[in-house]
């Protein structure tokens, strides 16, 4: 049975696209990984370091996220037995996806768009380009309705 991630934002556009595969076939005998990576910023407020989000909130936001992609997994109506849902806080958003790739040795990498153009999306840095250089698997990248 094939592993297949779904790297999930926890944003309404990013999650819409991706409930437009509730029919598609390449879910329908798989293993299904639903991920969100939060990535931990560090600031410097008047020369103290802070870290956001702070480790206490890790629970709570992870409840939150693990509940979204709970229903999202529901809307595109994956079965129980063949999904897993994670939630991980990294520095980098990217390292920490590619891991899990190679971790759970994926066949494929499913990520929606923003379906950003122009200057908006020159100065976004892209998820889905970065796995489409650096994935250690196949990328299927899923794009807003609508977008050209």
């Amino acid at each position: 049975m094939e592993n297949i991630v779904i790297c999930a934002d926890i944003n309404q556009a990013s999650i819409e696209t991706l409930k437009n595969m509730r029919h598609d076939f390449i879910l329908q005998n798989a293993n299904i990984h639903f991920l969100h990576v939060f990535e931990v910023h560090m600031y410097n407020a008047d020369l103290v370091p802070v870290i956001f989000p702070a480790e206490v909130q890790y629970p709570d936001i992870e409840a939150s996220a693990v509940g979204i992609l709970e229903n999202l997994s529901n809307e595109m109506k994956v079965r129980n037995e063949q999904k897993t849902i994670k939630c991980f806080f990294s520095h980098s958003r990217e390292e920490k996806i590619i891991s899990y790739l190679n971790e759970v040795k994926a066949d494929l990498v499913i990520v929606a768009t923003r379906g950003k153009h122009g200057i908006e999306g020159f100065f976004n840095s892209s998820l889905a380009d970065f796995l489409s250089k650096y994935s250690p698997c196949d990328v299927l990248v899923v794009r807003p309705k609508g977008t050209n």
